[in-house]
Parts: structure tokens; C-alpha cells; sequence
């Protein structure tokens, strides 16, 4: 794994065990405005990130429909 790969996957798994703890807070009614914030600007962070490293990806088209909520999906046509 390199080590932008290992960087993102880091900042990932660390970012979902913060959001979880979030979740909890959130459930119980004892989260605070900064805790909010604070998620939305991590959130903000980590869409960058992604979306950055998708660029950096070979594009993939398939057809049909699966069940990848994130795939992008051709038109199934026939012309």
C-alpha cells in the first residue's frame, strides 16, 4: 500500500470511529453545536480527499444494474 493510499485509509477508519462517537452523542441529545461542526468541516475534508483520489482512478463503466450504490452505470441500450 503506498503511502497516499495508507493516508486515506487511515484518515478514513479514524474519521468513522469519530463519527460514530458523534452518532452516540447525537442519539442521546448531548452532542454540541462544535461537535456539529467540527464533523461537517471533517466531512468537508474527507469528500475532498475522495474525490481527489477517484481522479487519480481509471474510470469504470459497467452494464446492468448491480448493487454498488457508488458505481456508475451505462444505459443498457440496445440500438
Amino acid at each position: 500500500m503506498s503511502t497516499r493510499h495508507g493516508e486515506l485509509a487511515m484518515l478514513l477508519a479514524h474519521e468513522q470511529w469519530r463519527l460514530e462517537q458523534l452518532s452516540y452523542d447525537v442519539a442521546r441529545r448531548r452532542c454540541t453545536a462544535r461537535q456539529c461542526c467540527e464533523a461537517a468541516a471533517v466531512l468537508e475534508r474527507l469528500s475532498a480527499g475522495l474525490r481527489e483520489y477517484a481522479a487519480s482512478l481509471p474510470f469504470e463503466q459497467r452494464s446492468g444494474h448491480g448493487t454498488d450504490p457508488f458505481a456508475m452505470w451505462e444505459d443498457d441500450r440496445d440500438d
